[in-house]
């Protein structure tokens, strides 16, 4: 069985000996920064290490999946446009 990690950001990556470690962090909570503004807390709660060549591959993986992401949103977009313009009934067919 899989077991899924969550993370609200990656907020450190290192590369030591061929091994790259990312450190996973969750928000707790908020405070105030020195000039007395909201400031959100992280805290780290797991560290993810692989090999650099599996980090590498798992990097085009996410490169590929955000031009998929970017080409559905263009075509999004162009759909909509073509609405607004051409009017509904004639944007669906």
């Amino acid at each position: 069985m899989k077991q899924g990690v969550f993370a609200d950001r990656l907020v450190n990556a290192s590369v030591h000996n061929g091994l790259v470690r990312l450190d996973l962090a969750v928000f707790a909570g908020t405070a105030q920064d020195k000039d007395g503004k909201p400031a959100i807390q992280l805290e780290p709660t797991h560290q993810l290490v692989m090999p650099l060549e599996a980090f590498a591959a798992a990097v085009a993986t996410q490169d590929k999946g955000l031009k998929e992401l970017a080409a559905f949103e263009q075509r999004r977009r162009d759909a909509a446009a073509a609405a607004a313009q051409n009017g509904p009934e004639k944007a669906i067919g």
